[in-house]
C-alpha cells in the first residue's frame, strides 16, 4: 500500500480521522459566563460548586471544585486526507477573545484544545509554527489523545 500525502499530515491510507475540542477549565468563574464568551456549542459544562451529575443527569455526591466547559468545533470525525490541523486552529484562535483568554489564565484558569487521533495505522502530522505562535501568544495549550482502532 503506498504512502497518500494528506493535507493535515501523512497517513498510509484515508480512514485515519481526528476531533478537536476547545475546553476552559477555572477555580471561581462561572460555567455560564465562558460559554458566553465562546461563541460555539457547548459539548458538556460544569460550574464551580455545583453538585455532581452523571451523563444522564443524576445527581452524585460532592460538588464540582472547578468550572469546567468543553466546546465541539465541529460535528463528525475529520479526515487527515481533507483539513489541514494547523489552519483550523489558526481558523478557530482568531475567532477568540485573546484578552479574556490571557485573564482567565492569569487568574487561575487554563485554555486548551484537545486533539484526538484515531487510526490503527501510521499517522504523521504537522502544526506549523504559525499556530504554535498563535497558541502562545494567545495562552491557549494543546493536549493529544491516540486512539489505536477504529
Amino acid at each position: 500500500m503506498g504512502r497518500a500525502r494528506a493535507l493535515g499530515g501523512f497517513a498510509m491510507s484515508g480512514r485515519s480521522t481526528f476531533r478537536l475540542s476547545f475546553h476552559v477549565f477555572h477555580p471561581v468563574v462561572p460555567a455560564s459566563e465562558i460559554e458566553k464568551a465562546f461563541p460555539l456549542p457547548v459539548k458538556f459544562s460544569q460550574s464551580v460548586g455545583e453538585q455532581r451529575r452523571v451523563k444522564t443527569g443524576g445527581f452524585l455526591d460532592g460538588r464540582y471544585k472547578n468550572t469546567n466547559v468543553s466546546f465541539c468545533l465541529h460535528e463528525n470525525p475529520l479526515r487527515f486526507d481533507d483539513i489541514e490541523i494547523g489552519g483550523f486552529i489558526l481558523e478557530q484562535l482568531k475567532n477568540y477573545d485573546h484578552e479574556y483568554i490571557s485573564r482567565l489564565v492569569r487568574t487561575g484558569g487554563s485554555c486548551n484544545f484537545m486533539l484526538g487521533v484515531f487510526s490503527d495505522e501510521n499517522v504523521m502530522f504537522e502544526i506549523g509554527c504559525e499556530a504554535i505562535e498563535l497558541m502562545s501568544s494567545a495562552m491557549v495549550s494543546i493536549k493529544f489523545d491516540f486512539y489505536g482502532g477504529d
